[in-house]
């Protein structure tokens, strides 16, 4: 008879099975999922706080009050300058550069992925939109005068989505080693900074509240992580068998 491992010593196995980092079911799959999970969580939260009118939105009307009062001129056509390049049609143009060098380069999970995640999360953020119906900031003297719907940032979410993929494209780029030490703080540092001077020019310009940006950001990662962590942890899995047969 063959003896049963205890409970600990299966849980310990399958601990590290989860951390090992070039396992195609890993430390890239634990991660993925857990900030899927995490972004999601947080996104329910601020989202709850839009739909219930809580604390957050009273902090929301403040803060752009505040950035009515305090705009001025030489600075707001700088944003303004900022802003319009992160609209749908440049984040898609800025995508569609992106995914015709994948293209020439034959990188088909990266294609896959791409057409995933920008087209596809900035198409899921405009159905919410329509969903929680939220009309955007009313300050006495405002720059930027829109009809639409506010919650979530459509320009955040573009941003967080193009640029999320852009520095993942640009650590693990195919047939490379994967970038390491100062350089992947420069490019994650810089992908980060871009996404929050968009949002910070939508609270600025009073097209949105504080809480459409950090929902769209949250959102945008969330839906990132997802199609990411399947697209390459399926690419992982059929490369597993192909080696395997």
């Amino acid at each position: 008879m063959t003896e049963s491992k205890p409970p600990q010593t299966l849980l310990n196995r399958f601990l590290r099975a989860r951390l090992a980092p070039h396992h195609h079911l890993g430390l890239p799959l634990t991660t993925g999922v857990l900030t899927l999970l995490a972004c999601t969580l947080f996104f329910a939260l601020v989202a709850y706080e839009v739909h219930t009118h809580g604390a957050l939105t009273h902090l929301d009307q403040s803060v752009a009050d505040w950035f009515n009062r305090h705009a001025f001129s030489p600075l707001t056509q700088v944003v303004l300058g900022y802003t319009h390049l992160h609209g749908t049609i440049g984040v898609l143009v800025m995508g569609a550069v992106l995914l015709r060098h994948m293209l020439r380069t034959r990188q088909w999970p990266w294609v896959i992925n791409l057409m995933l995640v920008l087209p596809g999360g900035m198409l899921f953020n405009f159905t919410l939109k329509q969903l929680f119906a939220r009309l955007r900031p009313h300050v006495d003297d405002p720059i930027l005068v829109l009809h639409s719907y506010s919650f979530p940032s459509g320009h955040t979410i573009g941003a967080t989505l193009f640029y999320a993929m852009l520095a993942a494209y640009l650590l693990h780029r195919p047939g490379r080693p994967p970038v390491r030490g100062g350089r992947r703080a420069v490019i994650i540092g810089t992908a980060t900074l871009l996404v929050v001077l968009t949002g910070f020019s939508r609270v600025y310009l009073g097209a949105h509240f504080l809480s459409d940006v950090l929902g769209a950001a949250l959102l945008g990662m969330a839906w990132f992580a997802l199609w990411t962590t399947l697209v390459f942890t399926l690419q992982r899995h059929y490369c597993v068998r192909a080696h395997s047969n």
